[in-house]
């Protein structure tokens, strides 16, 4: 068993919580009664709910199993390391608007559809309806951003590095976790109104692309935090989703295709092999949270000498 775990530790964490995920969201959707929203269910909405926080209990179930306490170190240590670059900072605050205006604004200039504004109507006036929306659910965001980051990013893709070049440890890893949301998808809970399953999919293994671009680079976990709660924040203000638009998914599928070709930009310009400018992040590196601008410099003196 050990030595199967061992030699499979992603493989057996994706079986676990794609498993999981099924099962609860089956069980929910079943509980409901035919035309009942899943908000309208207290127990279902609090077993729907918390069933995010799966990933990250087998991830330290199967890191414990393996490597104790060291292994906690290493899953968890990387969210200590905040001392980085500002540039990394604004990055891990703007990226989401900036590949969203890119994607509506080349829409609009195009002529598919009219610049639909900044933010939705109602955020910053009005009812205020979506601000006080996201105000009342920003410490679920947060506790869903540390466990995404956790469970996918720093279990999964950096054990799949160990094994594998940059880009096949990120398709592997963000088809798997958009696998996670399939029964989302398929029920329509828990995922925006009207979101296509496969530009879904696209999305969810570009975003892998970059928050993997952008460890590789730091090594910090408080970046990708950041990075993960703005992408869960966005869509309460930027005015894309298909719901506000009849349906229409014009404008996230803009958002998509300047992600993903992000992802692509990123795999031409870094290499499909490391995906940043030294060494990919590994699980088995013992300087794993060594900053890679510092890791840079040492092998340039190094060959100076």
């Amino acid at each position: 068993m050990r030595a199967f775990v061992s030699r499979y530790p992603v493989l057996l964490f994706v079986l676990l919580t794609l498993s999981y995920q099924f099962v609860v969201v089956g069980v929910v959707w079943a509980k409901l009664a035919p035309g009942t929203h899943i908000s309208n269910d207290e127990v279902a909405h609090m077993i729907f709910r918390f069933r995010v926080f799966g990933p990250l209990v087998f991830a330290v179930m199967i890191t414990a199993y393996l490597e104790g306490m060291a292994g906690m170190r290493k899953l968890f240590g990387a969210f200590f390391h905040w001392k980085v670059s500002a540039i990394w900072y604004a990055l891990a605050f703007l990226w989401k608007p900036i590949f969203t205006y890119i994607g509506i604004t080349t829409i609009a200039i195009l002529g598919i559809r009219a610049w639909p504004g900044f933010v939705v109507d109602d955020f910053f006036g009005g009812s205020w309806e979506n601000l006080g929306n996201l105000m009342k659910n920003m410490p679920f965001i947060v506790g869903i951003a540390f466990v995404e980051e956790t469970a996918w990013m720093k279990f999964s893709v950096t054990r799949l590095q160990d094994r594998y070049k940059a880009l096949p440890a990120c398709l592997l890893a963000g088809t798997a976790w958009g696998l996670w949301y399939l029964p989302m998808l398929l029920i329509g809970e828990g995922v925006p109104d009207g979101y296509p399953w496969h530009m879904f999919m696209l999305s969810m293994i570009a975003l892998t692309f970059f928050l993997s671009w952008t460890y590789n680079m730091t090594r910090s976990g408080t970046i990708l935090l950041i990075m993960q709660i703005i992408s869960n924040c966005a869509f309460f203000m930027l005015p894309v989703l298909p719901g506000l638009w009849g349906g229409d998914p014009t404008y996230i599928n803009g958002f998509v295709s300047v992600n993903m070709l992000s992802a692509i930009a990123i795999v031409v310009i870094f290499g499909w092999r490391e995906m940043g400018r030294t060494t990919r992040a590994k699980w088995s590196d013992l300087n794993a949270e060594v900053d890679p601008e510092q890791a840079s410099e040492k092998e340039y003196m190094i060959t100076a000498a």
